[in-house]
């Protein structure tokens, strides 16, 4: 192979591997240390990285950075394991380029709330399955991600989702897919890959509002919506909100809405 298509042999910016990966549940990678940096995109599923002896949990688009001569640990979740993209790839200004992202061993998380990185990752990985090796057309799409991250990231700060904010982001996920049912804050919290005491912090801390008082809120929310547009009796919706005891949900419907649920529908009557 002539030097001008090996992406490893450019001196500004060079590419050293790529590849996808659906994994299979809570299967782990320590990572040997690598000469070169790495990009992790999650595709779909659940998974966590520990990092420097800090830990994140990461969900669907979240983009995660190991720099070179760094020991790492990242494994998929049991319940909803991940599915990857990685580049391997270094250069004389790669850290002036991740610099300018916000990108490092102590922010090593970004979250594509532009939805725009996924294509990137895409087209590298496919030039190499298509090839057989890295070429200047690789490079080139590089160069397309670390400018479309600087662009949204350097007018969007927020995009740079802290630990703390995924962790919540996993937490009303589960709460939002799961009220019907009987959980509890351990439950959420075990979901989030945290302590029950760390998750009612930061969720207070982040929203305002207590991981209880999210979870009844939703809960009152779809109860109204199924008192006022449907004929279920009030044991019914209590069930289909997630109490199974129907004066429990009585009182926290009167807490929330002002009113019992009978008198509430007496009055939408």
């Amino acid at each position: 192979m002539d030097t001008f298509k090996n992406a490893s042999n450019y001196n500004d910016l060079s590419l050293y591997e790529c590849g996808k990966e659906d994994c299979l549940k809570e299967k782990v990678i320590s990572l040997t240390k690598k000469t070169y940096h790495l990009f992790h995109f999650v595709i779909s599923g659940k998974g966590t990285l520990v990092l420097n002896n800090k830990t994140y949990s990461l969900a669907k688009g979240s983009l995660f950075y190991i720099p070179p001569n760094t020991d790492a640990l990242y494994y998929s979740d049991k319940e909803d394991p991940w599915s990857y993209e990685w580049i391997g790839f270094d250069g004389l200004y790669v850290y002036d380029y991740l610099s300018s992202i916000g990108l490092s061993i102590d922010n090593p998380i970004i979250y594509d709330n532009s939805k725009t990185c996924r294509k990137y990752f895409d087209t590298i990985v496919s030039r190499y399955i298509l090839k057989g090796y890295l070429d200047i057309y690789a490079i080139g799409s590089m160069y397309q991600l670390f400018s479309e991250l600087n662009e949204t990231l350097s007018i969007d700060k927020e995009t740079r989702l802290s630990n703390s904010k995924v962790t919540v982001m996993l937490a009303k996920d589960f709460i939002n897919n799961n009220y019907q049912f009987d959980i509890k804050i351990s439950d959420i919290a075990k979901n989030a890959n945290v302590t029950p005491n760390y998750l009612s912090s930061i969720f207070q801390k982040e929203e305002g509002i207590s991981t209880k008082t999210y979870l009844t809120n939703l809960r009152m929310e779809k109860a109204i919506g199924l008192l006022k547009n449907t004929s279920f009796k009030v044991k019914d919706v209590s069930l289909m909100v997630g109490y199974k005891n129907q004066l429990h949900f009585s009182n926290e419907f009167k807490k929330v809405t002002g009113k019992s649920p009978l008198n509430y529908l007496k009055e939408e009557d």
